[in-house]
């Protein structure tokens, strides 16, 4: 269970990191535009922003897709600690009517 909320805050974590990343991308886009309207090389920063944009879609694609894997592997492994937990109360009824059966 420690674990899972472990991984809970990381999750929470990364994407709270991850709107920070976006936002400052978004931040950055707008000053450029501004700097586009002042005219001041305009041409040069936007085709840097807009390189700059496109590379960070691929890594918010990339965090997106590892965080849904890791949300699967944490329901597998919550599935896989109930199913030991159920085995541990089966082991103690089994060793019950073991200690029953010698006497």
């Amino acid at each position: 269970m420690a674990s899972s909320r472990s991984s809970m805050n990381w999750n929470q974590e990364t994407k709270a990191r991850l709107n920070e990343k976006i936002t400052a991308n978004v931040n950055d886009l707008g000053s450029l535009v501004r700097q586009f309207v002042r005219g001041s090389k305009s041409n040069e920063l936007l085709a840097q922003a807009a390189k700059n944009f496109a590379s960070q879609e691929s890594c918010v694609y990339n965090s997106h897709e590892t965080m849904r894997k890791m949300d699967l592997i944490r329901s597998q492994l919550e599935f896989q600690q109930s199913a030991i937990a159920r085995s541990l109360n089966s082991l103690d009824e089994v060793q019950d009517q073991i200690a029953l059966i010698g006497r």
